[in-house]
């Protein structure tokens, strides 16, 4: 149909004309009357041309599937975009939208699992569900749901928690405490001052130091980290750096301190008996 709707125009433009010439449909020039043929020749060669590059970027199967799939994803039938897009990658497994298909599902099922953890109650692993959906699958269409889904959930699951009074870094070499801190905040650590303490948050914050200090100069430093409870209902966090195993190795005395030091009160107490 399309390249036949190309020759009709051709045909009704390339009527012999009375004028002397006629203008150039191509390259604007004037043709006489004896160069009509070459110029419906030229018109029915680009009617072609656009009839071959329709073929080339028609829809394929595979992309109707996936083009499909996304469409029921956006309407929220979740369960029947999936069947479609699993009928894509087990059809068409070695073209390219396969493995778009495959993390479309994946967001799906990460979505459905954010839902049943906030209905459950469990709002700290919804979190952990719709967050992952949105750093890993941002262009699909539950992305923006998952947003939404956080901002009605926040706050949930955190009033029974206590709120981080106070961080303090103890011994860290080199590394002013507010670079440290800004470098934190910079890397998205969750654990800071004012929001609900989580132990995993203190787990992220003990990586983001090491790499903190790694990045200054002072790597391969052993981190401990530790709460203490204050009133009402919060805590303070205490990361207390310490030096390499290693290089008390390279001073064994100081293992040997504590226990020269003891003995020689020992001694003076069995004397004086």
């Amino acid at each position: 149909m399309f390249y036949a709707h190309i020759v009709a125009q051709s045909a009704h433009r390339d009527r012999p004309s009375r004028r002397k010439g006629t203008k150039s449909f191509i390259f604007n020039e004037e043709f006489t009357d004896a160069q009509l043929p070459y110029k419906v020749g030229m018109r029915r060669i680009l009617g072609l041309f656009y009839l071959a590059a329709a073929l080339v970027y028609a829809d394929t199967p595979a992309k109707q599937l996936y083009d499909t799939g996304i469409q029921q994803t956006r309407e929220g039938k979740l369960a029947v975009a999936r069947t479609t897009l699993q009928v894509l990658v087990d059809s068409y497994p070695k073209d390219p939208l396969a493995l778009a298909a495959k993390g479309a599902i994946d967001a799906t099922l990460l979505f459905e699992e954010g839902q049943a953890r906030a209905k459950a109650g469990k709002y700290e692993t919804a979190r952990v569900a719709f967050e992952t959906l949105i750093a890993v699958y941002p262009e699909n269409p539950l992305a923006e749901r998952a947003k939404s889904a956080l901002e009605a959930i926040a706050g949930k699951g955190n009033e029974k928690r206590p709120i981080v009074k106070a961080m303090e870094f103890r011994d860290v070499p080199a590394v002013p405490v507010e670079q440290i801190r800004a470098a934190m905040e910079a890397r998205e650590v969750r654990l800071s001052v004012g929001q609900p303490y989580r132990s995993r948050d203190m787990q992220q914050a003990k990586v983001a130091l090491q790499e903190i200090l790694a990045e200054n100069g002072a790597a391969n430093m052993r981190i401990e980290a530790q709460k203490r409870a204050m009133r009402p209902n919060a805590v303070e966090v205490i990361f207390t750096v310490e030096k390499p195993h290693g290089s008390l190795l390279r001073q064994p005395w100081r293992l040997a301190t504590p226990w020269h030091r003891a003995r020689p009160a020992a001694d003076a107490d069995s004397t004086g008996i």
